[in-house]
């Protein structure tokens, strides 16, 4: 099951780009991050790799396409679920226009419960890329600058 939303952001594409990207910023507009760290060197590029615990799950997430300020995808993996990620960032008028693509791969007994806690999860997601949303525009403009 592949999850997909789009949004208009009022923020250019490299500045959505880059708060992406930079998985250490995740703590900043997801509620339920609790630790984002790299865990590569500088600078964020493809296969960069960050370690982020969410929900109070630890997920390692490797960048596997950096093509700034077009796509980022990444493959995450935790003890739960696999997930592979593509965001498709373009210029919208002022702003961005972001698809997300969101394949997720549950494990274990996750695999059982997945079907019953999607839709838990898609009001989450939306949820939080809303977020993301609000702190990539609060952020455009010293980033923009």
């Amino acid at each position: 099951m592949t999850i997909r939303e789009e949004m208009h952001i009022d923020c250019s594409p490299a500045t959505a780009f880059d708060l992406m990207a930079d998985v250490r910023k995740l703590t900043d507009w997801n509620e339920g991050a609790s630790r984002a760290e790299m865990t590569t060197a500088e600078p964020i590029q493809q296969g960069s790799r960050f370690i982020a615990v969410n929900r109070g799950q630890e997920m390692e997430s490797t960048i596997t396409t950096f093509d700034r300020p077009k796509r980022l995808d990444f493959s995450t993996s935790g003890k739960l679920m696999d997930v592979a990620g593509a965001f498709h960032f373009a210029e919208a008028g002022a702003g961005t226009a972001l698809v997300i693509e969101l394949d997720p791969h549950p494990k274990g007994v996750m695999r059982v419960l997945f079907p019953v806690l999607s839709p838990l999860i898609r009001r989450d997601l939306i949820k939080q890329h809303l977020k993301f949303k609000e702190f990539c525009e609060s952020q455009s403009q010293s980033h923009d600058a």
